[in-house]
């Protein structure tokens, strides 16, 4: 049985070249803060699970929280190459800030600070957002 990969897969073979920023290719290939492993193993304060039916992408992020700021963030996510790049950015955005801080980091700056993204992918950068929310939601569910 031999191999197939998109360079060699007939349908693959005129593949347009890659479409997003290389900030957007740094964060796919090399994510910040992707949770490996079980996730038990991981102690968090809060977390937000969330999916997009339409595209089929589903995200959980994690939250530490010391004194109402974010410490740290960690997430998994079944997604697309901006799906993953857009929660890697976000991940990074939002750490070190206070909760209603970091829900103001909302998909356009998401967008903006990866240099963009293609109009059919913005709704990746809102999945992210909206796990921040529900994991920011979780936690004063929690504490209050």
């Amino acid at each position: 049985m031999s191999q197939s990969s998109p360079a060699n897969c007939p349908s693959h073979a005129a593949a347009a070249p890659w479409v997003y920023s290389d900030l957007v290719k740094d964060h796919f290939l090399s994510p910040r803060n992707f949770l490996m492993g079980d996730e038990s193993a991981y102690r968090y304060d809060a977390v937000g699970t969330v999916g997009n039916p339409i595209c089929g992408d589903q995200m959980r992020m994690f939250l530490q929280i010391q004194d109402g700021r974010i410490t740290d963030v960690k997430w998994k996510t079944y997604g697309c190459a901006s799906a993953i790049a857009s929660t890697s950015a976000l991940s990074e955005l939002v750490k070190g800030q206070t909760l209603d801080d970091a829900l103001k980091v909302g998909p356009e700056q998401i967008a903006t600070y990866l240099g963009g993204l293609p109009k059919h992918k913005f709704h990746c950068s809102v999945l992210g957002h909206e796990a921040l929310a529900a994991a920011i939601a979780d936690y004063r569910s929690r504490t209050h």
